[in-house]
């Protein structure tokens, strides 16, 4: 049944609700987070925020700092262009750009790609551990403090609409589970949880992580991994092929967490406990669960059988979802044809350039997000797209509210499915960033 079949009713063509898996926060080190420091830390910060100097603003010196990074011209260009909006830290502009797009709610990794790491945590920019010196490791824990309590007073200023990932100091297990405790008294809907075995990170198995992942159950926050994760060691990142290497182990190591936790019975023992992949392209997901099955098959007996009753898919069809950032019109259809869309939950990664989020001068265009969706979701079956448009989500945070959130749609006026489910949906003016935004891949993972 086509789209157009499906949506002839009034109710059957109500308003999307679209909720966004994958977006990004970047707060002002001094304007914003310097109010969240301690005291006793205040001085330390301070010369923290002078020695990663000023936060390049204007599209020039933006330009100029992302290629001194070795970035592209085409990509550091769409960059500069989405740093024009104030979103990627002031909360009334970010509901604005949300509202224009169409976007009830938001889960919020760090790192707006406008260069701001976290505190004491200068090599950081996207809240995935990097490295760890064990001299500083109290002022990289309170780094981590002083965000998530920023975080949690840019989600209030929104009841309701924004999930935010908290950061924890994971090197140390007590730590993090007091943090967890924290950030589900304060509001905030997530963990931020750095790949396997990152570097401080003790071994998924320890014993201590048992505690944490029954304190994340209990409090219904999902561990979220984006794909920025290092492995241990990155150190071929920064060779003349680092980008394409990256791109690789970065997907891989982040993807090792399901396997893990999935053989060593956690789900199994922890029932409460969700797991997210975020920003990780393809249609892997049936493979890598044919795999986990085949292999539990083939061992008949021993401590895998012994704590797994039932075969590895069974736990990853209910505990495991993936963020499919931007997602491509092959891997939707992938996802239907196969049986796993409910699996897959929608991004913008606003404000990322490879995202459907596009700053525009004119407001009453089409924004690119709209022209994204219709690219990707086109006449495909409408209960499906409009489970990974937002309905898998709702699912998977279970601290957001579905008739808050529907209600929200009405209000900002978010699109219905006859408007956004064609295709050939097309702008007014061409998209500064359309040919950097992955929503438009044809060719498998990253083209």
């Amino acid at each position: 049944m086509t789209v157009v079949e499906e949506v002839a009713s009034p109710a059957a063509d109500r308003r999307l609700l679209i909720i966004s898996a994958d977006a990004h926060v970047g707060p002002r080190l001094v304007e914003d987070l310097r109010p969240y420091c301690e005291r006793r830390h205040l001085e330390e910060f301070d010369a923290f925020a002078a020695k990663i100097g000023p936060i390049p603003v204007e599209p020039d010196d933006i330009v100029a700092a992302m290629r001194a990074r070795g970035i592209g011209r085409e990509l550091t260009a769409a960059m500069a262009w989405n740093q024009r909006s104030e979103g990627h830290y002031d909360p009334v502009a970010r509901l604005r750009d949300m509202d224009d797009d169409g976007i009830a709610a938001e889960v919020l990794f760090h790192g707006s790609q406008n260069f701001v790491p976290l505190p004491f945590d200068a090599n950081n920019l996207f809240g995935n551990i990097q490295s760890v010196n064990t001299g500083e490791l109290e002022l990289l824990a309170a780094g981590r403090r002083i965000y998530n309590r920023w975080l949690a007073d840019f989600c209030a200023s929104a009841p309701g609409r924004f999930v935010g990932l908290a950061q924890l100091p994971i090197w140390d297990l007590e730590a993090s589970i007091r943090e967890v405790e924290w950030a589900a008294s304060a509001g905030l809907g997530g963990i931020n949880f750095p790949a396997a075995d990152a570097p401080g990170m003790p071994p998924l198995d320890d014993e201590l992580f048992e505690t944490f992942y029954a304190t994340c159950a209990e409090h219904e926050l999902p561990l979220t991994t984006h794909i920025s994760a290092a492995p241990p060691t990155h150190r071929y990142w920064k060779s003349p092929y680092g980008g394409a290497i990256g791109l690789m182990d970065s997907g891989w190591w982040c993807r090792r967490s399901l396997t893990i936790l999935t053989l060593m019975g956690v789900f199994e023992r922890h029932p409460g406990l969700r797991l997210v992949l975020t920003e990780h392209p393809g249609a892997w997901l049936v493979d890598a669960m044919e795999e986990l099955d085949s292999i539990y098959d083939y061992m008949q007996s021993g401590p895998l059988r012994a704590s797994l009753p039932r075969r590895p898919s069974e736990y990853i069809g209910e505990h495991v979802w993936i963020g499919a950032s931007f997602q491509s019109r092959p891997e939707a259809e992938a996802a239907v044809r196969d049986g796993y869309s409910e699996r897959l939950m929608w991004g913008s990664d606003y404000p990322h350039a490879e995202g459907t989020w596009c700053y525009q001068e004119d407001r009453n265009d089409v924004p690119m997000t709209h022209v994204a969706i219709a690219n990707t979701y086109h006449d495909l079956p409408l209960r499906e797209v409009r489970g990974m448009l937002g309905d898998n989500a709702l699912q998977c945070y279970t601290r957001l509210d579905r008739v808050h959130l529907a209600g929200v749609a009405d209000r900002i006026g978010a699109p219905r499915p006859s408007e956004v489910l064609r295709a050939g949906l097309e702008p007014k003016t061409e998209f500064h960033n359309r040919k950097t935004s992955m929503a438009f891949r044809t060719k498998g993972h990253w083209a």
